[in-house]
């Protein structure tokens, strides 16, 4: 991570280095891009779940339905955790760039965002297992 080894690269001014800022700011981009593939990823192994309960010839059974609710809100809650995490991450840069940023926690609605989307899916697959 980036973000440990800034101390010692920054200038007699305190501000960072152009390469190390621009670093940065590409690992900003990056992390942004990762929530939204992370939310992507895991509706669609929700989705592949559902699939795969409603291609079986003969309706689940009890246990199977258990199961199946199980590993759909394991992989909804592990999304929504790796979600949060690259945020922590975000937090963490803006801070490096900008120790006075006054929010550096901005973009927490994307992340809400990502959350009602990864529940309303694990919900919507959960309930079509228990019709």
């Amino acid at each position: 991570m980036l973000a440990l080894d800034d101390q010692e690269r920054k200038s007699d001014a305190g501000a960072l280095e152009p390469p190390v800022r621009a670093a940065h700011m590409e690992e900003i981009r990056f992390w942004k891009r990762q929530q939204w593939a992370v939310a992507g990823y895991a509706i669609a192994l929700i989705a592949g779940a559902f699939h795969m309960t409603q291609s079986v010839q003969q309706p689940l059974g009890f246990y199977e339905k258990v199961v199946a609710s199980f590993l759909v809100f394991l992989i909804a809650r592990g999304g929504g955790r790796l979600i949060w995490e690259l945020q922590e991450s975000l937090k963490k840069t803006r801070k490096v760039l900008d120790q006075e940023d006054p929010d550096p926690e901005r973009g927490m609605h994307i992340v809400e965002g990502l959350w009602v989307g990864l529940a309303i899916s694990a919900f919507a697959v959960v309930y079509s297992f228990w019709r």
